[in-house]
């Protein structure tokens, strides 16, 4: 069942209302789910959530200025891919509407709202920066903490050029819109280090993410926010999540070093590097999380392949 809360833009710096979606009973134990940049709630593969449901009520949220939730500004940022590309962040200050912290606001608002005492939090890429500083100001409500493919606090971007250009290029709008539907295929193949292929299903899924309306200007407006938020890191040691830290070794956004440094800072963080993963929301990285939340649940079976875009 989905619900999705009235969506209207409120000031720079003020909690907006997001959109989200719900899967389980509403009486379980809430698991919140985060994606990265310019992704959309409806990119969660559908088995790993399907699998979560079974036993937690899945709360998947879409960041501001993606999918349901408002947007915060026009559809293209022309100024962004140059801003990205040099990692300028007094440029990305200067333009920034927002920052993570007000994206945590955002989160920790809804949250309220369907009045959400504990819960576990699982943060990809982008959502994973914003997880961290969920589960940091909420202290002991968040109690298990999944961190995947995501870095360790810092505002700098160290993926590879040809990662951050594939990013750049999708924020602005093309003037043939069916450019975004390619581009997110060959991003997803991209990102994937060889673990995806050009198969109907993945077709499909990039299909359901174009129609549902991906939006240029937000996802430059998310860069814009990673590389204007403050360094994070002390934030990092303050959280008291039970937390495993997930990065593949083939991640050409955000490197495995940046994972394995965050697990450092988390106190007691556990970290896990998959061999031949790419950066994407990969079976094998579903898999791991799966089986860490849920211990007792025993080996889960193979899930299908999904992609994931930073």
């Amino acid at each position: 069942m989905q619900w999705l809360v009235p969506h209207t833009a409120k000031a720079s710096g003020q909690p907006v209302q997001l959109g989200y979606w719900e899967a389980g009973d509403p009486a379980a134990h809430p698991v919140v789910l985060l994606v990265g940049l310019g992704m959309q709630a409806i990119e969660w593969p559908a088995d790993f959530t399907r699998q979560l449901s079974e036993t937690r009520r899945v709360i998947c949220i879409d960041n501001r200025d993606a999918g349901k939730s408002p947007r915060c500004g026009e559809d293209s940022e022309p100024l962004a891919a140059g801003i990205w590309m040099q990692g300028d962040t007094a440029a990305a200050q200067d333009l920034a509407p927002y920052s993570l912290f007000d994206m945590r606001d955002d989160v920790l608002a809804l949250l309220d709202r369907l009045q959400v005492g504990t819960f576990d939090i699982i943060g990809f890429s982008m959502g994973g920066m914003i997880s961290q500083l969920v589960a940091a100001a909420a202290g002991p409500r968040a109690g298990r903490f999944v961190q995947l493919a995501s870095n360790d606090g810092t505002a700098e971007v160290d993926g590879d050029a040809d990662s951050k250009c594939r990013m750049a290029r999708l924020f602005t709008r093309p003037s043939d819109p069916e450019l975004i539907r390619t581009y997110l295929l060959e991003d997803a193949l991209a990102y994937g280090a060889g673990r995806l292929t050009d198969t109907p299903e993945l077709r499909s899924e990039v299909n359901a993410a174009f129609s549902a309306g991906y939006s240029c200007g937000g996802a430059a407006r998310h860069a814009l926010a990673v590389l204007t938020t403050p360094d994070r890191r002390p934030l990092l040691k303050l959280i008291q999540s039970r937390t495993l830290v997930l990065h593949g070794d083939r991640d050409s956004c955000i490197s495995p070093q940046r994972g394995e440094a965050a697990a450092a800072l988390i106190p007691d963080a556990r970290f896990e590097l998959l061999p031949g993963v790419g950066h994407v929301l990969d079976p094998m990285m579903c898999d791991a999380a799966l089986n860490w939340l849920e211990p007792t649940a025993g080996t889960r079976t193979r899930i299908g392949e999904s992609h994931g875009v930073a």
